[in-house]
């Protein structure tokens, strides 16, 4: 009996959490491009870091990186119509979306990302150690997200940190492309994940 009773409290309570996951998974549709992109961005950039044994291509991963910012650019003013459509009406006032304006849910990781690029311009991390360090940053990013989205996504944090830990202790000197390339496909099946999720 009394069983019966704690299960009818935790029903709605775990029914709301279902229902603010589905609404977090609705508002982040708009980033599911974002992912797309960057993950591309990272897989393309571990081939050209593989094929810089052959030929001189750093002005190609370069103009990459370049691009991805520009479409990311692009998809975050995009983004804006997406945020004024999730506005949602009450008596008198207007409550904004969840996430509130699309520059705040990319601001950490903008942030994140200029960090690291001013750790590597002022020689503070090793060119060798900046793969290592991006790819703990996104191990850590795909856990803390998936607190809130699903647990397949601590899953791919779990599996990235642990490959990065296995990489840094033993095969330092292929960190680079085999981070940035794994990193690349993480990005590529979260941003998946999430659109089959939001189905």
């Amino acid at each position: 009996m009394q069983t019966s009773k704690q299960a009818d409290m935790t029903t709605p309570g775990q029914q709301q959490l279902e229902n603010k996951r589905k609404d977090w998974l609705r508002e982040a549709q708009g980033l599911i491009p974002l992912l797309f992109i960057w993950g591309a961005e990272w897989v393309f950039s571990a081939i050209i870091d593989f094929a810089l044994y052959w030929r001189d291509l750093d002005w190609l991963k370069q103009a990459a990186f370049v691009t991805a910012v520009v479409a990311s650019l692009i998809q975050i003013w995009g983004m804006r119509k997406l945020f004024n459509t999730g506005e949602t009406r009450t008596t008198d006032d207007t409550v904004k979306s969840g996430w509130g304006h699309p520059v705040f849910l990319v601001l950490p990781g903008a942030m994140l990302i200029a960090a690291v690029a001013l750790l590597e311009a002022i020689g503070a991390v090793n060119p060798l150690f900046a793969p290592i360090l991006r790819a703990f940053l996104l191990a850590i990013g795909f856990v803390q997200v998936g607190l809130l989205l699903g647990r397949s996504l601590i899953y791919v944090g779990f599996w990235l940190f642990a490959l990065t830990v296995l990489m840094s202790v033993w095969y330092l000197g292929y960190s680079g492309m085999v981070l940035e390339g794994m990193g690349g496909i993480s990005l590529l099946v979260s941003g998946y994940m999430l659109r089959v999720w939001a189905r």
